[in-house]
């Protein structure tokens, strides 16, 4: 696990450096992207090539060594498309393109394909929590064993269609080998896994300090911070600020301090830090409208405890909660999951 994320932290960084924080978080759907009539039978490298909007994309592909795979009617592919537009506004012009290392760009296109099908919005998943569809970006052998696929998070709600918290400004750009869907940013591959990200946070240090009491006595592999460091680990966290936290000192009559973690007992603390983990990846789009209950890390260890009860407009509740915790910043990506910040502890019991 160790060699995996070595070779992501070595391979991913320049990503960063080159998408903005608009990539980052949710968007307005803005006005669909006119699109060039194309002739029967184009494939998406024809399309790239003949459409005007597409002009930083074909450059990227290029550069990537990947149109003749998208030109060639023998392959199929649905491609999360930006458009020039897109990836202006994501801090990535042409110059950036032309300037940035072959290994990043590719990269960066590589997360935007899914191989081997064409994904009609049609056929975009709806479900609760997102459905995971791998993406040609590889991390080569022999730095993972297995080979680590990343996986981008396509997902839909009424007519809308999201890749990850990315909106689809125009869906279902058919091409003769798959489909395009034009996206309004770049869809940035994450560079993180879950624990560094989270720890980087200035108002996640009680959180963090709420993980390593938990992990007190904990065997090596089977704690929260071997859970969130683990790159092919799937997690949605549901991430107290410290203000949530200091509420909840305050409210306990402890000292408003991450050293009270050490005051209350290590099974508590398990418990409260396990009540807001997901087994799986959901970013805002795709959470669910209406009162649902979900399953947690706490749950599946002990089946009798009490599910979340999670509302894309009212916030997330926990069983002890009296009112529901705002969701005040979300999807924050990692490679193995997301998070998004609460303004309450969640409270099992």
């Amino acid at each position: 696990m160790k060699k995996i994320y070595n070779s992501l932290r070595f391979i991913l960084p320049l990503i960063l450096l080159v998408v903005v924080a608009s990539t980052s978080c949710n968007k307005d759907v803005p006005a669909a992207m006119p699109i060039v009539p194309t002739m029967a039978g184009s494939t998406i490298g024809d399309i790239l090539n003949t459409n005007p909007n597409f002009s930083i994309l074909k450059a990227a592909v290029t550069k990537a060594g990947m149109m003749a795979a998208v030109s060639d009617k023998n392959n199929e592919f649905t491609v999360f498309a930006p458009s020039d537009a897109a990836f202006i506004a994501s801090g990535i012009p042409l110059v950036a393109i032309n300037a940035l290392p072959a290994a990043s760009v590719t990269s960066i296109v590589q997360y935007h394909v899914i191989p081997g099908r064409k994904l009609m919005s049609s056929a975009v998943p709806t479900t609760f929590p997102n459905v995971q569809m791998p993406t040609s970006f590889i991390i080569p052998a022999p730095n993972t064993s297995p080979l680590v696929r990343f996986s981008s998070f396509p997902s839909k709600r009424g007519d809308r269609v999201w890749v990850n918290n990315i909106p689809v400004v125009t869906p279902d750009v058919d091409a003769a080998n798959g489909a395009i869907h034009v996206t309004a940013a770049v869809v940035a591959p994450p560079t993180r896994v879950l624990l560094d990200t989270i720890s980087r946070e200035a108002d996640m240090s009680y959180l963090v300090a709420a993980i390593l009491r938990a992990d007190v006595g904990v065997p090596t592999g089977s704690r929260f911070q071997d859970y969130l460091a683990n790159p092919l680990a799937n997690f949605t966290v549901m991430a107290p600020t410290n203000t949530a936290f200091m509420a909840l000192f305050t409210a306990l009559r402890l000292p408003v301090s991450p050293a009270s973690f050490g005051l209350l007992p290590t099974t508590t603390v398990r418990g409260i830090v396990a009540y807001h983990v997901l087994m799986a990846r959901a970013f805002s789009p795709n959470l669910p409208t209406g009162a649902t209950p979900v399953p947690t890390l706490l749950s599946a260890s002990l089946p009798t405890a009490p599910l979340l009860t999670v509302d894309a407009t009212q916030g997330v509740k926990g069983f002890k909660n009296p009112t529901y915790s705002k969701i005040t910043a979300v999807d924050r990506h990692a490679i193995n999951g997301v998070y998004h910040k609460i303004d309450q502890v969640l409270m099992p019991q």
